[in-house]
C-alpha cells in the first residue's frame, strides 16, 4: 500500500511541479485517528510552489480524490497541518486479508518459516558480517547483541529476495595472538616452572604478567591442552583453533545463528591484493616511513591523525587488514553491498576505513557500518561488570542458559542498535505478561488453542464471509496484520531491526484486544468462519514475525 501511495503522489507532484525531484516519504501512522498512512511531501512541494505546506497539501488531496485507484483503496484522504493522511477502506482491508489467506491457504498451520506474502524487490548480493569476536576467549553478552541483530537482519533481507552471505571474520594473526600465546605460557609457567624458558628468549614471568594478557578459567583449561614445548606464537595459534572449535562455533550453533563463511584474516596476505594496495597508496602519495614504521596519511582523509599500516617489527596492523578485507569483499568476491556490524569502540576505525576505501575507488554507498552500542547486564537492580582480559565475565552461553534463548534474542533485538541497553535478567526470566517475549508467545499459544477447539489443523480457502468482519477490534487487527510486508521492506533499507519485535508486541496487543472483545466461536456459523479466518491469518503473520527473529512460536504455554 505504501508503494501505491508513493506512486499516486509522484504522478500528481510531477504534474503540479515538473522540477520536483525529492524522494516521497510515506510512513505507517502510530495514531490511527490520523489515518493508516501519512506523507510529508507537501512540505517539500510547498517550497517549489511558494505556498504554505497546508495549501500544497490541500491541492494534492483535491487531485488524489479524483484518482480511481485512490477511490477504491481509501475511505478518506485528508490534509491536516501540512500532512496528507490516508485511511484504508474496509473493502481494502478485507481484500488484503484475503491475499494473506489465499497465498498461504494451502500451507499447514505450522509453517511460520518465512513471510510468503512479501513480494521481493531487486535482488542484490549482500555480505553481512557480524559478531567477528576476537578468537581469544568465549563469547560475552556484548557479542550477543550484534550476533542476534546480524542474524535477524540477514533473515529480513532474504525476504526481499536478496542473496545474503553471513560472515564471521576471524582475527587469527597479529598482536592479540601473541598476547594469547603469552597468556597460555604464563599459565603453564605457574603450573610448571620448567616452562619458563618457553615464554620467549630471556623472558621472565614479570615481563608477560601485564594488563594486556588474558585471564580466566578458560586460559587455564587451554594451558592444559597445549604442548608446553610450543613457542609463544605457536601456542597462540593453537589456542585460537581450540577457542573457535570449543568455545565459539558450538555456542554459535547452540544460539541458532547461521554463518555461510568463516573468513580467515591470514588468508588476506596470500594473494597479490596486498602488494597492489601498497602500490596504489604510494602512487597517491598517502604513505610514508617514520620511526621505522609505515604510516598512511589518514589525516588528509578526515581522520584526526595519521595511522600505522606496518609496524616497526614488520607486522601489519589491524587497519591494514581491514582495508584488504573490504577490498576482498568488493573487488574479489564482488558483493553489491556490504554491511558490517561492529562494536561501538570501533567508531574511529569506521571513519578512517571509509576514507581509505574512497580513495581506492570504492563507492561508499555500497558500504554500511553499523555500530553496536554497549550492553549492561542488570541483576537485582545492580550492574554486573565484566572484562574478558581480567577473567571476570558472564559468557553469552551462560546468559542464554539462565534466561532462555527466546528471551535473550527478543530482549537484545528490542533496542535500537545505536542505543545503550540494560539487559534485565529478572524480567527476562519472568513468566508473566510483563515479559514482552512471553506476552507475544502467549498470543500465539492462545491462537493455537482457539484453532484446536474449532478442530482446524489446515488453512482453508478465503471465506466470502469476511464481509462480516466490521467491528473496530476486527478491523484494527487486520490493519496491523497487513503492516508486516511494509515494515520488512523498510527495515531492509534502514536496518532498524528493533522495529520487528516492536511490531510483534503491537500485533500481540491487537490480537489480545480482539480476543477480549469478540467471541471467535459463536452460534453464528458464518461469523465464526470469518473470525476463524482472521485468527488463522494472525497465527501465520505472528509465527513468521517470530521466526524472522529466530524465536519459537509455541502452541501451548
Amino acid at each position: 500500500m505504501m508503494e501505491l501511495i508513493k506512486t499516486l503522489l509522484a504522478d500528481i507532484t510531477r504534474k503540479i511541479a515538473p522540477d520536483f525531484k525529492s524522494e516521497i516519504l510515506v510512513k505507517i501512522t502510530e495514531n490511527k485517528n490520523q489515518g493508516d498512512y501519512t506523507s510529508n511531501v507537501a512540505f517539500t512541494l510547498s517550497k517549489i510552489l511558494h505556498k504554505s505546506p497546508q495549501l500544497a497539501a490541500d491541492e494534492l488531496v483535491k487531485k488524489l480524490k479524483s484518482s480511481v485507484s485512490a477511490k477504491s483503496e481509501f475511505s478518506k484522504i485528508e490534509a491536516k497541518n501540512g500532512f496528507i493522511n490516508f485511511f484504508l477502506s474496509e473493502e481494502c482491508l478485507k481484500h488484503q486479508l484475503e491475499e494473506i489467506l489465499s497465498e498461504l491457504g494451502t500451507q499447514n498451520l505450522e509453517i511460520g518459516k518465512r513471510t510468503k506474502f512479501q513480494k521481493p524487490s531487486s535482488k542484490l548480493r549482500i555480505n553481512v558480517e557480524f559478531i567477528s569476536a576476537n578468537p581469544t576467549g568465549p563469547l560475552t553478552i556484548g557479542n550477543g547483541r550484534g550476533g542476534f541483530y546480524g542474524d535477524a537482519l540477514a533473515n529480513i533481507l532474504e525476504t526481499q529476495g536478496h542473496k545474503i552471505t553471513r560472515e564471521f571474520y576471524v582475527n587469527d594473526r597479529g598482536g592479540q595472538i601473541l598476547a594469547l600465546g603469552r597468556s597460555i605460557k604464563l599459565a603453564q609457567l605457574r603450573r610448571s616452572p620448567e616452562a619458563k624458558s618457553e615464554l620467549r628468549p630471556q623472558a621472565s614471568e614479570g615481563e608477560v604478567n601485564d594488563k594486556n594478557l588474558y585471564r580466566g578459567n578458560y586460559i587455564n583449561d587451554l594451558a592444559k591442552k597445549i604442548d608446553k614445548k610450543l613457542s609463544v606464537e605457536e601456542a597462540g595459534q593453537k589456542a585460537v583453533n581450540l577457542i573457535l572449535g570449543a568455545y565459539i562455533k558450538p555456542v554459535i550453533k547452540k544460539l541458532k545463528i547461521k554463518y555461510d563463511v568463516w573468513f580467515s584474516e591470514k588468508s588476506l596476505y596470500r594473494n597479490g591484493i596486498y602488494q597492489r594496495v601498497m602500490r596504489d597508496l604510494m602512487q597517491k602519495d598517502l604513505v610514508y616511513e617514520a620511526d621505522g614504521a609505515t604510516w598512511i596519511k589518514t589525516s588528509k582523509l578526515g581522520d584526526t591523525e595519521d595511522r600505522v599500516l606496518i609496524k616497526s617489527n614488520g607486522d601489519e596492523t589491524y587497519f591494514m587488514s581491514d582495508i584488504l578485507y573490504h577490498l576482498n569483499k568488493f573487488e574479489i568476491r564482488k558483493f553489491d553491498n556490504v554491511i558490517d556490524v561492529w562494536g561501538a569502540d570501533h567508531h574511529g576505525d569506521m571513519l578512517r576505513l571509509s576514507g581509505v576505501l574512497r580513495v581506492l575507488g570504492i563507492d561508499l554507498e555500497r558500504l554500511t557500518i553499523l555500530l553496536n552500542q554497549f550492553v549492561r547486564l542488570v541483576s537485582g537492580g545492580e550492574e554486573f561488570k565484566f572484562s574478558k582480559r581480567a577473567g571476570t565475565f558472564i559468557t553469552l552461553e551462560e546468559l542464554v542458559d539462565e534466561v532462555g534463548l527466546d528471551a535473550a534474542r527478543f530482549f537484545f533485538l528490542m533496542y535500537s542498535l545505536n542505543t545503550h541497553m540494560d539487559f534485565d535478567m529478572a524480567l527476562a526470566k519472568e513468566r508473566s505478561q510483563k515479559n514482552p517475549v512471553y506476552y507475544v508467545q502467549y498470543a500465539h499459544a492462545r491462537i493455537s488453542s482457539i484453532l484446536r477447539k474449532a478442530g482446524i489443523t489446515k488453512l482453508q480457502a478465503p471465506s466470502s464471509k469476511l464481509i462480516l468482519l466490521e467491528t473496530k477490534a476486527e478491523l484494527n487487527l487486520i490493519r496491523k496484520l497487513i503492516e508486516l510486508p511494509e515494515i520488512l521492506a523498510d527495515i531492509s533499507k534502514n536496518y532498524e531491526v528493533h522495529r520487528l519485535p516492536r511490531y510483534a508486541l503491537e500485533l500481540a496487543r491487537e490480537f489480545h484486544n480482539f480476543y477480549e472483545k469478540e467471541r471467535v466461536i459463536t452460534e453464528d456459523k458464518k461469523l465464526t468462519s470469518a473470525r476463524l479466518a482472521l485468527v488463522m491469518a494472525t497465527k501465520i503473520v505472528l509465527a513468521n514475525t517470530l521466526n524472522l527473529m529466530g524465536i519459537k512460536s509455541p502452541d501451548k504455554m
